[in-house]
């Protein structure tokens, strides 16, 4: 009998709650679990955020994606037998790096505990001949010096990296004749490896007080994936590896080859107000859109891909922020004509063109993108493969060439600096990116620019969703982390923090609309 009054209890206090349950609120716990959510944009932000969405329970989650694969930026494809990748490579530190502290505990990587990451650098000029020794260690350490003491410098918001170079390059070297007489050569080619971490066109355009905002996390800085490709990474977040029975249900949501034209925020209509417009002309509804889109694809298209314009704050920090483009292109051979000392695990040749040969090179429009070409790498755990970087102006020249022509000059330029020292053979295949040319990316990652210090305009305002109160468009990916810019786990952040705004937003509204007891 005493059981069966407290189960009527229970069950009265159960009936007092939902009849006093505010509708909203009913409404809210509902919304928490199907508001629609579109992510523009299948790259590590946007993997990132459907994850951390569909890990709190939201269920209406889309992606479109412009092109016939996910990853954007990471891409790890089929070269002959070996997965490479034509985008993101390295994980670049490892204390408090995500993508090291996700993938390391499955043995997916291979760290270096040295100091020079294993690193063997071979300078060569275009005659063919070795660097002086002493001569290129200086030259590094005065790369590295240069930038080294920017902290400690007092620097105009406008200085760029070049401006500092050219300045001090005559005082570190002022007693060195040899480096003073083949300044512009070694210039030429700092300028190409600065452009090649920072991926911009020119140093002239990458700023100083910018370079300070960078985070270096501490541990090696060429963190590789074994025989595996930086795509790992979207498998761990999905859920896909290391058990695809816990794997989150992203691929069903994903629609492929479908580029958006505009996005509607401005829709006063009861539900999803958020509209969505292909360019096939397809029509999506949304409650909340998060944008990922690289800062080049909104660079080129910021005025006609959002209904209403994007805000003037909005709008000055796309123009103003830096983004560039650097190209990769792969070379297999069936026996490497190199060898690698022990321990070494990239072997990393670098490119310096004389001036005889460079003039020569200069007075043919359609090689000169040679010029570009500052370094070529071993590949780790790919023993037949060879890299070849292109940065600086030159990216956009390369691109435009067809397929053999960028062989045969590239084949003709390894012989050029290699060809005297190795028995270079002819590779048997070829594979290259082509980033700035494809307009779903427009290149390949940002930087801190010269005009962003000076009109004071930076990530976090790129990455401000466009209404704070109704979260109807949010902003991730690489270009919107203040301090780890350019990077596959700062995007990978970006995406998390866009998903927590909206977990977030809705917890707000459930504690707002709370039951009156």
């Amino acid at each position: 009998m005493e059981a069966y009054i407290e189960l009527k209890k229970v069950l009265f206090i159960v009936s007092v709650i939902i009849l006093n349950c505010k509708p909203n609120y009913c409404e809210n716990n509902i919304l928490n679990k199907n508001a629609k959510i579109i992510i523009i944009g299948s790259g590590p932000s946007g993997i990132a955020a459907a994850s951390k969405l569909f890990e709190n329970e939201f269920h209406n989650v889309m992606i479109l994606e412009a092109e016939d694969r996910i990853g954007g930026r990471v891409y790890t494809t089929k070269f002959g037998n070996y997965s490479i990748d034509l985008g993101g490579q390295w994980v670049h530190g490892t204390k408090g790096n995500i993508v090291f502290e996700l993938a390391n505990p499955y043995g997916l990587v291979d760290v270096s505990d040295k100091e020079d990451s294993g690193l063997d650098i071979v300078g060569l000029d275009s005659s063919g001949n070795h660097i002086d020794p002493e001569l290129a260690n200086k030259l590094t350490d005065f790369y590295y010096e240069y930038v080294d003491s920017l902290d400690s410098r007092k620097d105009p918001a406008s200085e760029s990296i070049g401006q500092r170079a050219e300045k001090v390059y005559d005082e570190f070297f002022k007693n060195d004749s040899s480096a003073l007489n083949q300044k512009r050569k070694f210039l030429d080619h700092l300028e190409l490896s600065r452009n090649q971490e920072d991926s911009a066109f020119s140093w002239c355009d990458v700023s100083v007080p910018g370079l300070r905002e960078y985070t270096n996390l501490e541990g090696d800085q060429w963190v590789n994936w074994k025989e595996r490709g930086f795509s790992t990474i979207l498998d761990i977040l999905m859920k896909r590896y290391p058990n695809r029975e816990k794997e989150h249900p992203i691929f069903n949501n994903t629609l492929l080859n479908v580029e958006v034209l505009s996005i509607d925020y401005l829709q006063d209509v009861k539900g999803p107000s958020v509209l969505i417009t292909t360019t096939k002309g397809q029509l999506y509804k949304a409650d909340h859109v998060i944008v990922t889109v690289s800062l080049g694809v909104l660079k080129e298209k910021y005025m006609s891909l959002f209904i209403p314009p994007l805000p003037v704050y909005k709008v000055n920090t796309i123009k103003a922020s830096g983004f560039g483009a650097i190209a990769k292109i792969y070379f297999m051979y069936d026996e490497p004509f190199w060898t690698l000392k022990n321990n070494t695990r990239i072997l990393h040749f670098s490119f310096l063109w004389n001036d005889a040969e460079r003039k020569q090179i200069e007075a043919d429009p359609e090689k000169e993108w040679l010029l570009g070409m500052a370094t070529v790498l071993t590949v780790e755990k790919k023993p037949n493969l060879l890299s070849l970087w292109v940065s600086g102006k030159y990216v956009k020249q390369m691109e435009e060439l067809p397929e053999e022509k960028v062989f045969n000059h590239s084949v003709e330029n390894i012989q050029r600096f290699l060809g005297k020292k190795y028995n270079v053979t002819k590779p048997i295949a070829m594979l290259r990116s082509r980033w700035y040319n494809n307009p779903h990316f427009r290149g390949t990652y940002s930087y801190r620019s010269v005009e962003a210090h000076r009109q004071k305009v930076f990530p976090e305002m790129l990455e401000r969703p466009l209404n704070e109160q109704t979260l109807k468009v949010l902003f991730a990916g690489e270009a919107t982390s203040s301090h780890r810019y350019g990077t596959v786990d700062g995007a990978i952040r970006s995406g998390w923090k866009a998903a927590d705004r909206l977990i977030d937003h809705y917890k707000k509204l459930s504690r707002t609309s709370a039951p009156v007891a």
